[in-house]
């Protein structure tokens, strides 16, 4: 095991997490040949400096905190080497900040025209399922306002 392929990926870690897969992809751009890689990686893995679950739970967390649906969210940590079982659970968890969001959005639309039709457009955009979507539209009971001339 290459002690430098260790020291490299950790000033990488010390900046911001990564995934086993984004690591990887750095290391062996680094030039590093893969023995040296996978000793390393799975050095990280051993003293929890490197783990993919922990990585997804923070970015699930952060995306939605900042309107990003499941769909969305979904695809890019499929782009950055999360296991779908991995994904699942974690999405699965963090289902009330969805409403949290839409309640969020709600309010910004209270006194406008069309407010369903703008809500649903703008979560539906974020990545949001479309029946999730339409279950807080009826839950809440947004209805479009008929204007009166």
């Amino acid at each position: 095991m290459d002690n430098e392929a260790i020291k490299y990926a950790l000033r990488l870690l010390n900046r911001r997490d990564y995934t086993e897969f984004q690591l990887k992809e750095k290391l062996n751009n680094k030039g590093f040949d893969k023995k040296d890689i996978e000793g390393a990686i799975l050095y990280l893995k051993e003293k929890n400096f490197l783990n993919d679950e922990r990585f997804a739970e923070n970015y699930i967390f952060f995306r939605l905190k900042n309107g990003y649906g499941k769909r969305r969210i979904r695809y890019e940590l499929k782009q950055k080497g999360i296991e779908e079982g991995i994904i699942d659970k974690l999405l699965k968890d963090k289902e009330e900040m969805v409403e949290e969001y839409f309640l969020k959005k709600l309010k910004q639309l209270e006194n406008k025209k069309n407010p369903s039709k703008k809500l649903f457009d703008a979560l539906y955009r974020r990545g949001f399922d479309k029946e999730k979507i339409f279950e807080l539209i009826n839950k809440y009971n947004v209805r479009e306002k008929n204007e009166v001339c």
